[in-house]
């Protein structure tokens, strides 16, 4: 009864925590620059997130300029050396950064309020005159070279890798952001100073800001030094429609050196047109593969000890989306783990689903779903997602009941579109010992690793 109640009064609590910073929310505008504001009066400090509507899909034959731009925005301008620029904002305890992805890219700015109106203006400074010094962007082409090459030795980190060019397979997001080793020499000056001006003068952008009303103070920085007042409209979008016309499950095996395991990934590319129930989608793969108590865990682990962990997710971005099971095994028991992932995905959607076990999945996200947005990052970067895959804020609060409503048919009706076995890209990452047991599973396909890199 204890428990119950403690459980009962931690959900509540967080609910109420997070209700009132979300209905805070204010939208306005600084001339034609959108603005987002979560009021936070209990702290001294800001967190600012610049929103840009375009990623790497921007690149083109330049692959990865757009994530290398970002990285490299602060390694020097015309006035200040990457060390001068370092010194000033580590002064004032700043932390900054870019990142991107194929349909969007964000820069974002933390540090104490007193000192905003000079950090701002650094980071303007930034955005108006960075030069991408020459032996900077050979340190990055080293660097990069240097983590690729290193992945071969991280092996969840190479086969998830391999598993997204290849799920993704015949779509603008399969190609990595960052480019691959081949493509870093078209990093250079031009390459870089272009597509800065790009971001700058013809990309769509939104800022997003936490803080106390102080933070408002920045506007007239924004608009005349940074330089965005009316500049940009542009907008990514991709129209992707890919058809998956299989009979058997796409297998693909990757033969990496010093294996002693085998790396597992099942999943597919989701069409726009699969993303319309993003909540029961949550819930089917947190049953399925989200926590100890999941299905595939409970299977895998607890029955067999032929896992450690396994996880499942299906989400999507604006555009598109993807579904995967990630798990690993050892070498000899390869076989053995696909078999009970298909009879388990099977099993779930021919409606197989004790109702106390779906409880328990429904339980866990309605009450720990909202706890990851304790940390003020954490929540502006999910308003700025939001807002990009043009949902209400409200759905984050409306999540719980959702989940509650949705029913062991729901969850077994979404399962068996989105883990169709004969659907699935299946990746192996391991050694010839583990692909001798993946005939019986369908026709294999053999690649290089270092294609992927």
């Amino acid at each position: 009864m204890l428990k119950a109640f403690l459980f009962i009064f931690i959900v509540f609590c967080s609910s109420f925590s997070f209700a009132v910073p979300l209905n805070n929310v204010e939208k306005f505008r600084w001339d034609d620059l959108e603005i987002v504001w979560l009021p936070e009066e209990r702290h001294p400090t800001y967190v600012l997130t610049v929103y840009f509507a375009d990623g790497a899909l921007s690149d083109g034959a330049d692959k990865g300029t757009t994530e290398t731009m970002f990285n490299l925005i602060s390694s020097g301008t015309r006035r200040f050396s990457q060390k001068d620029i370092a010194d000033n904002l580590e002064f004032f305890g700043v932390s900054h950064g870019g990142v991107s992805n194929h349909e969007y890219s964000t820069y974002s700015v933390s540090g104490l309020v007193k000192d905003i109106i000079p950090t701002m203006k650094k980071v303007c400074h930034l955005f108006n005159d960075a030069t991408f010094p020459i032996r900077e962007i050979q340190k990055a082409r080293r660097r990069y070279e240097s983590s690729l090459k290193s992945m071969v030795n991280n092996h969840g980190a190479l086969s998830s890798r391999i598993f997204r060019e290849l799920s993704l397979e015949g779509t603008p997001f399969s190609y990595p952001v960052g480019g691959k080793l081949k493509d870093k020499r078209r990093w250079h000056q031009k390459n870089l100073l272009s597509k800065l001006d790009y971001f700058n003068k013809k990309v769509k952008k939104r800022i997003y800001i936490t803080g106390p009303s102080e933070v408002k103070s920045i506007q007239k920085i924004i608009k005349d030094e940074c330089g965005w007042k009316g500049q940009g409209q542009f907008v990514r979008s991709s129209n992707v429609d890919k058809k998956i016309n299989q009979d058997a499950p796409r297998i693909v095996f990757v033969k990496v050196p010093k294996a002693n395991q085998s790396q597992v990934k099942i999943g597919r590319f989701l069409n726009d047109s699969e993303l319309k129930e993003d909540e029961l989608m949550l819930l089917m793969t947190k049953y399925l593969g989200g926590g100890f108590t999941a299905r595939l865990m409970r299977e895998l682990r607890v029955k067999r000890g032929l896992t450690y962990s396994v996880y499942a997710f299906a989400a999507g971005q604006k555009d598109y989306g993807r579904s995967a099971i990630n798990t690993f095994t050892k070498e000899e028991t390869t076989g053995e783990l696909l078999s009970v992932v298909r009879d388990v995905v099977t099993r779930v959607g021919a409606g197989e689903i004790p109702e106390t076990e779906l409880n328990l999945a429904k339980n866990g996200l309605a009450g720990g779903h909202l706890f990851q947005f304790e940390q003020t990052k954490a929540f502006l970067d999910q308003l700025v997602f939001m807002d990009h895959v043009g949902r209400p804020y409200s759905s984050l609060m409306e999540l719980p009941d959702k989940i509650k409503s949705f029913s062991a048919a729901d969850v077994a009706r979404v399962a068996k579109e989105i883990f169709n076995w004969n659907s699935q890209t299946i990746v192996i990452l391991g050694s010839p010992k583990a692909a001798a047991q993946l005939k019986e599973f369908g026709k294999v396909e053999y690649r290089n690793y270092k294609d992927f890199l």
